[in-house]
C-alpha cells in the first residue's frame, strides 16, 4: 500500500456513530497517535466520544423501516441519499481533513461524496470495507434487480477511485482484488482490551445474549424456531440492540415468553452492554452475512469478555474468526443450535474450557492491530 503522511484526518459512518464501534476504533488510534481527528455521521443515541476526537453531526433524513414497494423505495432512498450526500460532501470541504476514511457500506452516498471532496481538497482517500453495499441492497431488491447490478458496478468503479483500502477479513481481500482489481490491507477487529479472566463458572440458568442490529441480514426467525425446541428454563435470554425489523419479531418474542422463556429486549448503553457481557455464559450470533465475506462485531465484544459463542456458519470467512467446538460453535439449521443449547446444558464445562481457548487465541488487541496494519501504511510509531 502507498505510504501517506497527514495530520488531520475525517473518519466516515453514514449511519449511526454509536453503533459504527470499528470507525470510531479508528479514529481513536489516529487521535491517540496525535492526528486532529473529526468522526463524521449521525448521532442517533449518544455515545462514549474517544479523546481528541471532534464529532461532526449529519443532518438529514434517516432511513424509513416500513414495508414499502420496490418502487417507493427507491424514490425515498434516492431523495435521502441526495440530500445526505450534499451535506457530507459540505461537511468534509468545510473539516478541510487531509485523508478520508470512509466506511463501506453504505456505498450511496459516502464512496461518491468521499471521492468528491477529495478531489477538490486534495485529500487522501480511503474505505473500510466491512461489506459490499450492493449485496446489503440485494436482500431488499434481489440479486437479480438493474439497481443492484447498477449498485455493484458503481461500487467497483469507486473502488478504483480510492488511494488505500481496508477490509474486515481475508476472504474479503481475496475478493476485493479479485472482483474490482483493488488491493486490500485486511484489519480483523479485535477487542479493545485482552479478555477478561476465565474463572467465572457457568451459573443456572445460563445467561445468553444476542446482540442484533435487527435487519436483513440477520436470521432471527432460526433463533426463534430453536428455542421453542429448548426447555426454557434453562437459559436467560437477552435480546440487544436495535434496528428496522425488530418491531416484527415483537409478537413472536411475546409468544416465547408464554411458553416460559426469560427473554429481555433493548438497546443497552455502552457500560450496561459491556456489564451484561461480563455475567453472559453464552453468546448467539444470526449473521447471515449478505457477502458471506464479512465478519459479525458482536462477535468480536464477546470474545473480548471471553465469551464462547454460537453463531450461524455462513462458509469459509466466518471460521476466520470462530474455531468451531475449540472458541464457539458453528450452525446451519434450527434443529443444530437446539441440540447445541441442549448439549451445553448437560455440559456446562464445554463453556469453560472454551473460555481457557479464547483467553489464549484473542491475545491481540484493537490497538496492537492497527499499529500493525494501519500504522504501518501511515507510518504511525508505536509509541506515539
Amino acid at each position: 500500500m502507498r505510504i501517506v503522511r497527514a495530520r488531520s484526518a475525517a473518519v466516515v459512518a453514514v449511519g449511526d456513530l454509536a453503533r459504527s464501534p470499528r470507525m470510531l476504533n479508528h479514529a481513536r488510534e489516529l487521535a491517540r497517535a496525535g492526528w486532529h481527528v473529526w468522526a463524521i455521521g449521525f448521532r442517533e443515541r449518544e455515545f462514549d466520544v474517544p479523546s481528541g476526537v471532534r464529532v461532526h453531526v449529519l443532518l438529514g433524513p434517516r432511513s424509513g423501516a416500513g414495508p414499502y414497494s420496490r418502487r417507493w423505495f427507491l424514490v425515498s432512498a434516492g431523495l435521502r441519499m441526495g440530500w445526505i450526500s450534499l451535506a457530507l460532501t459540505a461537511a468534509l470541504l468545510r473539516r478541510r481533513p487531509e485523508i478520508i476514511l470512509v466506511q463501506n457500506p453504505p456505498s450511496f452516498p459516502a464512496l461518491a461524496a468521499g471521492w468528491i471532496a477529495a478531489l477538490l481538497l486534495g485529500a487522501t482517500l480511503l474505505i473500510d470495507w466491512h461489506n459490499y453495499g450492493y449485496t446489503m441492497l440485494g436482500l431488499r431488491l434481489g440479486r437479480g434487480h438493474w439497481f443492484t447490478r447498477f449498485a455493484a458496478r458503481y461500487e467497483g468503479w469507486m473502488a478504483r477511485r480510492a488511494d488505500l483500502h481496508f477490509c474486515v477479513s481475508d476472504g474479503m481481500r481475496a475478493d476485493l482484488e479479485q472482483r474490482f482489481g483493488v488491493r486490500a490491507g485486511v484489519l480483523y477487529d479485535r477487542p479493545l482490551d485482552n479478555p477478561d479472566g476465565v474463572e467465572t463458572p457457568p451459573s443456572a440458568p445460563l445467561v445468553a445474549v444476542c446482540a442484533s442490529s435487527w435487519t436483513e441480514d440477520e436470521d432471527m426467525e432460526l433463533l426463534f424456531d430453536a428455542l421453542e425446541l429448548v426447555d426454557p428454563r434453562t437459559f436467560e435470554l437477552y435480546l440487544t440492540g436495535d434496528g428496522p425489523r425488530r418491531g416484527g419479531w415483537e409478537a413472536r418474542i411475546v409468544a416465547l415468553r408464554r411458553t416460559g422463556w426469560t427473554i429481555r429486549a433493548g438497546f443497552l448503553s455502552g457500560g450496561e452492554y459491556r456489564a451484561l457481557l461480563r455475567r453472559a455464559s453464552l453468546g448467539l450470533s444470526l449473521h447471515r452475512s449478505s457477502s458471506g465475506l464479512d465478519l459479525a462485531m458482536k462477535v468480536v465484544d464477546l470474545f473480548g469478555a471471553g465469551v464462547p459463542v454460537c453463531a450461524f456458519d455462513y462458509g469459509t470467512t466466518v471460521r476466520e474468526q470462530i474455531a468451531d467446538r475449540r472458541t464457539g460453535f458453528l450452525f446451519r439449521t434450527a434443529a443444530e443450535l437446539a441440540g447445541i443449547l441442549a448439549a451445553i446444558v448437560d455440559k456446562p464445562e464445554l463453556l469453560v474450557a472454551m473460555r481457557h481457548s479464547i483467553h489464549q487465541q484473542w491475545t491481540v488487541t484493537w490497538a496492537d492491530e492497527w499499529r500493525r496494519v494501519a500504522g504501518a501504511a501511515f507510518r504511525v510509531d508505536d509509541a506515539a
